[in-house]
């Protein structure tokens, strides 16, 4: 187990900064742990590493939502990393963040989501680029060059929208919406391209 913790912690650490933080502070002990024998303490260290690491990565991704639409405001992100910790593991991996967007009115709302690196993304773009497995009703919207599922119920006013760009997928799911064209315009605001090449 210590070993299959500890080669994903040492590649995380050539992708970090050179200067001394909380994560490297965490290798370089669990390193000298392991040297003398201590083989519950580096793990116990390398597992802290790897949830700064984590950290850092979904403050990363966190930075991807944008700005709201006029007469919307994109509420503050929630500070709960042991939670999304968990979630991204439940997943098989990767990182999720998750952001709401609301109107004005209060009357609408919007929850963002982004997740990247994880087995589930690979799954879901079967959904959105396969015709086959449409429902009916379901629409394909072309966003930056790249596929989307568009779902939305016009009685009920809500829906949601789901687009694949590489190994990163964005969902976004709408309540009080007056057309779906609120889902498609937000959408339209995302940076794919720098989603796609956050490591």
């Amino acid at each position: 187990m210590l070993r299959r913790l500890l080669l994903p912690a040492l590649l995380l650490l050539a992708a970090l900064p050179a200067r001394a933080d909380d994560a490297v502070e965490a290798i370089d002990r669990a390193r000298q742990l392991y040297a003398t024998g201590d083989l519950k303490g580096a793990a116990t260290e390398l597992t802290y590493a790897l949830r700064e690491v984590d950290s850092r990565r979904r403050a990363q991704f966190l930075a991807f939502f944008p700005a709201a639409p006029a007469g919307w405001t994109l509420e503050p992100a929630e500070a709960d990393n042991a939670g999304a910790a968990l979630a991204s593991q439940m997943m098989g991996g990767g990182v999720m963040v998750e952001r709401r967007y609301a109107s004005a009115t209060g009357e609408a709302g919007i929850k963002a989501q982004i997740m990247a690196d994880s087995p589930m993304v690979q799954g879901l773009s079967v959904m959105v680029t396969n015709p086959m497995m449409m429902q009916p009703g379901d629409r394909r919207i072309r966003i930056g060059g790249e596929n989307a599922l568009l779902r939305f119920d016009a009685e009920q006013k809500s829906g949601e929208i789901t687009l694949v760009s590489g190994g990163s997928l964005i969902k976004l799911e709408g309540e009080g919406l007056a057309n779906a064209d609120q889902l498609t315009e937000l959408l339209k605001r995302f940076d794919l391209g720098r989603i796609r090449a956050a490591r």
